[in-house]
């Protein structure tokens, strides 16, 4: 591989990065093996025993190297055939088989031998006419274009983060909660930029994949952990959240899911760092439905918990708009400030949420179609899918740096006079920061000056309103 086309010998290119090897049985149908059979559909689930080997050579060499062999390699072949189609020598519609996956692309030239081994437990299997291998790797001009956007975007998210992180040293105080989970957002978003991808075009880096996916996993996770956090911080009722402990059952679910989507991944592609023939699916598929669903619970779970507190947080928003009317000037732009910020991320994320959406789902349509070579299909979608990919790459490191700039502590204080558009975008941290202080004074019984306020303490004054009188 690759074979030669137009009378051109192909080699592969390390921006392909990657290479997925899938085999498709060509199976017939046989009345003498099916005479038994009840009429109606035929099913067909029986497992072949291979020997294998993969060679590999860059051009200039002149003799192959062994990369891997591997013997007596179980694969399933699932097979079926409508009633009215049984007849002699007709094709069962038969579902693809995984061989192997090279989480590096690392070689010009890949080299397969199979030998099938005699499987006498199998029965009513139909002649095995032919198995046709496919080819998935990943466009080497997509790799460049992402690398790129990977490369710009770790060094604006860096500077950006280094920039939020120098905001909150200057200030005399411990770093509340949401700012820390701000600055774990910002680390996930920056780590999971590095384009550490540019190590394969140098050295065959046979976990790749693997690390790419942790990363991945680390921004999301990240991500999940910021938005219970944000919107509890949010919902401006009378409970006390004092740390990450408040919120201890949501960071439960969290954990236990992507524990478990580790523990898979593992068992997956972290073997096949050293197997790459290696398949979860054909050593204990029930192992593998195990995480698979524990990982679809925590998410389900997650998603109810978001939604309810996204509800308590904009029934409560909706309630105290009414009463910033007859609230002073400085205050209410403070309020408004506030609740627009939070408006906004609702909405980026909202879109955020709904580009990443589509975008898999075209990403499933366009492997569909190259499954069943569409190929004029394919090129339309690919190239959407593409776009789409690298669109909700973009949308999320400018969502992660929104945050990081609306929410960096300002040294700007308020007055009766000061614009309301400045101040929605300003957070009010040294006005804010002697405010709570006077705040914490006044109420341990110096009641010299009227109670000050600071704009997460405005957040829980909003319960009652004799608190903003």
């Amino acid at each position: 591989m690759p074979l030669p086309r137009g009378g051109v010998q192909l080699d592969y290119s390390r921006w392909m990065q990657n290479l997925l090897t899938l085999i498709i049985p060509e199976v017939l149908y046989d009345e003498r093996l099916s005479d038994s059979d009840p009429p109606g559909d035929q099913h067909i689930n029986a497992s072949i025993i291979m020997n294998v080997r993969l060679g590999v050579k860059n051009i200039g060499d002149t003799e192959w190297k062994e990369y891997y062999k591997r013997d007596r390699l179980k694969r399933t072949i699932t097979c079926h055939i409508e009633g009215h189609k049984r007849k002699q020598g007709i094709n069962y519609e038969c579902d693809l088989i995984q061989l192997f996956e090279l989480q590096s692309l690392y070689y010009d030239f890949y080299l397969i031998n199979l030998q099938l081994i005699s499987n006498e437990k199998s029965q009513h299997f139909g002649f095995l006419n032919n198995l046709s291998l496919v080819a998935i790797h990943q466009n080497g001009g997509f790799t460049k274009i992402w690398l790129s956007l990977k490369s710009v975007f770790f060094v604006i998210t860096l500077l950006t983060l280094i920039w939020y992180l120098n905001r909150i040293n200057q200030l005399p105080r411990d770093t509340n909660l949401l700012e820390k989970c701000l600055i774990l957002l910002g680390f996930g978003i920056t780590q999971y930029n590095i384009p550490v991808e540019f190590l394969s075009l140098f050295i065959d880096v046979e976990f790749m994949s693997f690390l790419c996916d942790i990363r991945q996993g680390i921004f999301h996770c990240s991500l999940l952990i910021f938005w219970i956090v944000f919107i509890g911080e949010h919902l401006m009722d009378d409970v006390n959240r004092v740390g990450l402990s408040s919120y201890y059952k949501q960071l439960i679910i969290i954990l236990v899911a992507y524990i478990s989507l580790f523990v898979f991944e593992s068992s997956e592609r972290g073997i096949q760092v050293i197997d790459p023939f290696y398949s979860i699916w054909e050593v204990d598929s029930n192992f593998a439905m195990i995480f698979i669903t524990i990982t679809v619970l925590g998410a389900i779970s997650y998603f109810f918990f978001l939604t309810y507190h996204l509800w308590l947080a904009f029934r409560n928003i909706s309630t105290k708009q009414l009463i910033l009317p007859s609230m002073p000037t400085a205050r209410r732009l403070i309020y408004q400030g506030v609740i627009f910020r939070f408006k906004f991320l609702l909405l980026g994320t909202f879109i955020c949420a709904t580009c990443t959406i589509i975008a898999y789902i075209m990403g499933q349509i366009s492997e569909d179609q190259w499954y069943w070579d569409d190929q004029r299909s394919f090129l339309s979608s690919l190239q959407w899918s593409s776009a789409m990919f690298t669109t909700v790459f973009a949308l999320w490191n400018c969502y992660v740096m929104t945050l990081l700039i609306l929410y960096a502590p300002s040294h700007k204080g308020v007055d009766s006079n000061t614009n309301e558009m400045s101040v929605e975008f300003t957070r009010l941290t040294d006005y804010d920061l002697n405010d709570c202080q006077a705040r914490i004074n006044y109420q341990s019984g110096n009641r010299t000056k009227k109670p000050p306020t600071c704009e997460m303490s405005l957040l829980q004054d909003l319960t009652t309103k004799h608190s903003i009188s």
